[in-house]
């Protein structure tokens, strides 16, 4: 694999193969972008053309040089992935990079340590790491990858080259998830637009996703124009509200928001190949009928907000009842 097979993401290996060209690749560079975006994948690739026997300021590797094949199996002594044990980094993890950042390259031009979770380092380890990268050794290249750069210090950003990751387009979710991990195209599709962006979350959700009852959900409460007192209760109850199950609560407000889009695309659009929930199309069809946009927009409007004050940490059970208050025709 090279940087010509990797999904997407062209705007960051045109940046990074442009340094390469112009033999203007920095000692430090932080990738940010959401979890199993792709990250580390184009930092390997990034390593390899690096070091591809090729020849020098290839902007890409060649996947055939003794160099690039152990990289691509991590037997390469230049170039470490370093990944949490665990949820975290570990102080002796930082502190083995830094010992090892001492030698020079082994076999190839540069050595290229790779940090995951770079945004998951206790302050002691960040403040270890910011002297490194203020006196980088030479032939040593470092990759923070990161989620946000908001749990990073400013000192360390600014001693880095920031690249942005963007979220994938879903339909290239999909097809990697067809192609690559043969599901099927309804699982695909529906896994994909729940994703964030994201294959390695895709993959990640996959069995939490079949386990959500998609038909209740619709039938039960997307579609309900009224909901009793002993609904809207029986419903805060069924919802995941302990904090320790707050991922799980977001991924089911998730699946609530593709049903009502899957609504609103049948308002709008008689192309039953456009929904996510292409499966639930009958029962879809009739409980649309029974609505209007502007309510199903309202309805919309009410999950939306009530992800965001649960992803702020607000109080998840209130959080939860003042949604299902507000769960009236608009």
């Amino acid at each position: 694999m090279s940087f010509k097979d990797v999904m997407g993401h062209e705007r960051p290996i045109n940046l990074l193969q442009r340094a390469i060209a112009q033999e203007k690749v920095v000692h430090s560079y932080l990738f940010l972008g959401n979890e199993g975006i792709g990250k580390s994948l184009v930092a390997l690739q990034f390593a390899k053309a690096l070091n591809c026997l090729e020849g020098e300021n290839n902007p890409d590797g060649c996947d055939r040089c003794p160099s690039c094949k152990k990289i691509d199996h991590h037997l390469h002594p230049d170039v470490s992935l370093i990944e949490p044990e665990g949820q975290t980094l570990k102080v002796d993890q930082v502190r083995e990079m830094q010992r090892a950042l001492a030698y020079r390259p082994y076999e190839g031009r540069r050595r290229v340590f790779i940090l995951a979770a770079a945004d998951r380092m206790a302050p002691n380890m960040s403040n270890t790491l910011l002297k490194t990268l203020e006196e980088p050794p030479l032939h040593t290249l470092i990759i923070l990858l990161a989620n946000s750069p908001k749990w990073i210090l400013p000192t360390i950003l600014s001693r880095c080259r920031s690249i942005r990751f963007n979220p994938l387009p879903p339909h290239l979710v999909s097809d990697w998830l067809m192609k690559e991990k043969g599901l099927e195209e309804k699982e695909a599709h529906l896994l994909a637009s729940l994703s964030e962006g994201s294959p390695g979350k895709a993959l990640e959700i996959k069995e939490e996703i079949a386990a959500i009852p998609r038909k209740e959900l619709l039938k039960g409460w997307m579609g309900s124009k009224l909901l009793s007192i002993e609904e809207k209760e029986g419903w805060v109850e069924s919802l995941p509200s302990q904090p320790s199950q707050r991922e799980n609560l977001h991924l089911v407000l998730e699946m609530a928001k593709t049903l009502l889009r899957d609504l609103i695309v049948l308002k709008t659009s008689v192309e039953v190949s456009r929904l996510i929930h292409s499966d639930l199309a009958e029962e879809m069809e009739q409980i649309a009928g029974q609505w209007d946009l502007s309510s199903l927009l309202r309805r919309m409007e009410i999950l939306h907000q009530t992800s965001r004050v649960i992803k702020g940490n607000a109080n998840t059970r209130l959080s939860l009842e003042a949604m299902m208050i507000s769960w009236a025709e608009g």
